[in-house]
């Protein structure tokens, strides 16, 4: 604990405490000779009563030294956790300001966003630096170590901050004003964080970069968190917007998913829907308080000679105080229904990856898309296609298939190398010594060994929840898997070059791939237990409940949904990206496109670019909708497209807590300032500390009372009741 003096020069007034025993050695007085009888008893009395008044006195005494002790000390007021003498106002400072620039900062209270108001709040804290003082201004969005500054130039870095849509976390930019601050040679040193203490502005499971730095400073560096934010957020913000797929399947209507989120009171808006420039329908949400909405609209038929589309959904009606979630941007592609190729011995073994991928139409909605359109042939078929007819599919799955001619295999081969996919499930009819033909297994991620039947055994753990198949609902993929009961299966040796993507719970593979390299990427995948269901469990058919949707367990439709785009190559591709993100469009590289041309459609703004490889990059496009066009080889041009929105963690404001700036900064480590008068009052007391002259005057006076206390009770006149006297 720190101690300061306001006058230290009247400390020394402390040694007048010496004045009592001078005092005492100085006037004392002689005692009297008595003479008495020479009674025993009276001289034992006297002897006791003497060494009590010695006792009584040197009490008393110092009573009176702490009394003018302490009169000394309250003149020289003493304070705690001082920085500097609070009459020094012109100490030079280092002082480091940090600017929270994150879009919830343009928040708006009385026509002013909280960046303004913290752009105020800065100048009126450099208005009381004096000259010598120097100034570091870091912005959120460019945590650099910022250069030393005047009070004069940081007032004009501090007025050409702008709202960035694309931050940093605030842990990165107290860290460079600390290392700042703590290499300047100034007296005092401080950092003012001015935020709207939203979350998303913050990593939370990371402290403060550079703590360290402040113990190069002897004093420490004060660090006060300025709080901007209102004390009740009244917002309407758009959270997501735009169709279930990135690619659709064109002649369909697409449905778009909006979802509203309150924060506040009660309200009303009005949505919007736009399609490639057009307005398509409006709608009107009631909201409760805090609460959300969700709607859909749907889009015309889309039409095949226009490949992109791009769409907004837009809050309409009265202001909102924040503006940038008033809008969401998205672009989705339209390509021809995929074809898909299934063959098996059985019929019954290809129903239910027939039913996932393409069900009957007479069962779906009306207006449901059909992004699939499947085939299903016969091994013996399937032997008598045309050499070039696999191209036209872009994914075959061959189901439980007892076995496949050396042709067949070398077909299939062909068509993996050059960019195609394969899905096996194999079961009761699949014959080891053909899937493990030379030729075979060229192709096939695995050896066949022999079939297993295991004992209460599923589907276990998920090798890699990052893969397309998994990505999406990792955690719910999983939890359902674990319940699909799995009676048999082939125990499989993996080949070089393959992985693992599902296991059972015994450990042995379920799910395996092969990748092959090329102009574009083939694929296979092997289910080394079939992809369908008998429902007689004596029937040596019967190795899985995989395909039985029981108590709502949708695993096996998703993961055919998922199959199909994963092995065309598209699963991928990605055409809405949030700010931060680098916007990454894959380029088939058969189509040998060049000149390649980025426009914003807002400001048509302009950007050439030469992408070296199968894929453009743009590296972290601001928030808007772009346009990419190309060149073809006969001098046709293509076009792509993509979006950019708010990252999403913006679209809701939520406010950090004590304990977690406690996590941030230490225990301590910091002062929390939600206005200007908590703001001046922690400045205060810890530029000037805790005034103690209040207490050592009322110490003082009780000590006082004390004295006159010992005083009259040691030094009573007359005699003590009990003693013996002598009559004159």
């Amino acid at each position: 604990m720190d101690i300061s003096l306001i006058h230290a020069g009247l400390a020394g007034g402390a040694a007048l405490a010496a004045i009592p025993v001078i005092l005492h050695l100085f006037m004392r007085q002689t005692p009297k000779r008595v003479v008495f009888p020479a009674l025993r008893l009276i001289k034992e009395r006297h002897k006791r009563a003497r060494k009590t008044l010695k006792v009584k006195n040197w009490l008393l005494l110092l009573a009176r030294m702490l009394l003018v002790a302490l009169m000394a000390l309250a003149l020289a007021r003493p304070r705690l956790f001082s920085q500097t003498a609070s009459s020094d106002r012109e100490v030079p400072t280092a002082l480091g300001l940090v600017f929270d620039t994150s879009l919830s900062m343009s928040y708006k209270v009385r026509d002013k966003s909280l960046l303004e108001l913290a752009k105020e709040q800065a100048y009126e804290i450099l208005k009381k630096l004096p000259s010598s003082s120097q100034v570091f201004v870091v912005d959120s969005a460019e945590p650099i170590k910022p250069p030393s500054l005047s009070t004069s130039a940081a007032r004009k870095r501090i007025e050409a901050l702008s709202i960035r849509a694309s931050n940093q976390p605030l842990n990165t930019a107290v860290g460079k004003a600390h290392e700042a601050v703590s290499d300047c040679d100034r007296p005092r040193h401080e950092v003012y964080v001015l935020t709207d203490l939203a979350r998303s502005s913050w990593e939370l499971d990371q402290k403060v970069d550079g703590l360290d730095t402040r113990k190069k400073v002897k004093s420490g560096i004060a660090t006060y968190v300025v709080g901007l934010a209102p004390k009740e957020v009244r917002n309407v913000s758009l959270v997501e917007a735009g169709p279930s797929s990135t690619v659709v399947t064109q002649g369909e209507s697409v449905e778009i998913r909006t979802k509203v989120r309150s924060q506040g009171p009660a309200t009303k808006r009005t949505v919007v829907f736009n399609l490639d420039g057009k307005p398509r329908a409006r709608e009107e949400v009631s909201l409760a308080a805090n609460g959300e909405a969700e709607l859909r609209f749907m889009t015309p038929k889309l039409d095949p000679a226009i490949p992109i589309h791009k769409g907004t959904i837009t809050l309409a009606g009265s202001p909102d105080p924040l503006e940038f979630d008033d809008r969401r941007y998205f672009t989705f592609k339209v390509q021809p229904a995929a074809q898909i190729l299934i063959v098996s011995d059985r019929a019954g073994d290809a129903q239910f990856v027939a039913g996932a991928l393409d069900p009957d139409p007479s069962s779906l909605p009306p207006g449901t898309p059909r992004p699939n359109r499947v085939e299903t042939i016969s091994t013996t078929k399937f032997a008598g296609l045309a050499p070039d007819a696999l191209k036209g599919y872009s994914a075959i799955f061959l189901l439980n298939v007892k076995q496949l001619a050396e042709r067949e295999w070398g077909r299939l081969a062909t068509y993996v190398r050059e960019g195609g996919g394969l899905a096996f499930g194999v079961g009761d009819l699949a014959e080891p010594e053909n899937y493990n033909l030379p030729i075979a297994a060229q192709l096939l991620p695995g050896t066949l060994k022999t079939k297993v039947k295991p004992k209460n055994t599923s589907f276990g753990r998920v090798a890699d929840l990052t893969h397309p198949l998994f990505s999406q609902y990792s955690k719910q993929i999983t939890e359902m898997l674990s319940q699909v009961p799995v009676s048999q299966y082939w125990q499989i040796e993996p080949s070089k070059g393959s992985r693992t993507l599902l296991a059972f719970t015994d450990g042995a593979p379920a799910l395996l791939e092969r990748s092959f390299g090329g102009t574009r990427n083939g694929r296979v995948l092997l289910w080394t237990t079939p992809l369908s269901r008998e429902s007689d469990t004596r029937v040596r058919a019967s190795w899985n409940e995989f395909a039985l949707p029981v108590g709502g367990n949708w695993s096996f439709w998703y993961l055919m949904k998922q199959t199909v785009p994963y092995l065309a190559g598209v699963s991928g591709e990605q055409l809405n990206f949030e700010v931060g993100q680098d916007a990454v469009l894959p380029i088939d590289p058969t189509h040998q496109l060049k000149n390649f041309v980025v426009q914003n459609d807002s400001d048509k703004s302009t950007e050439t670019v030469n992408p070296p490889s199968d894929a453009l990059v743009v590296v972290s496009p601001p928030i808007g909708q772009w346009t990419v066009s190309a060149t073809r080889p006969d001098g046709e041009k293509a076009q792509m497209g993509y979006s950019v929105n708010a990252p999403a963690s913006e679209m809701i404001y939520q406010a950090m807590g004590t304990k977690e700036f406690d996590a941030l900064f230490g225990k301590n480590q910091y002062k929390l300032a939600i206005d200007t008068e908590s703001l001046q009052r922690e400045v205060t007391l810890q530029r000037v500390g805790v005034e103690i002259f209040p207490w050592l005057m009322l110490f003082i006076l009780l000590l006082i009372t004390l004295e006159n206390l010992l005083a009259n009770r040691f030094h009573r006149e007359g005699n003590p009741q009990g003693t013996l006297g002598v009559a004159t």
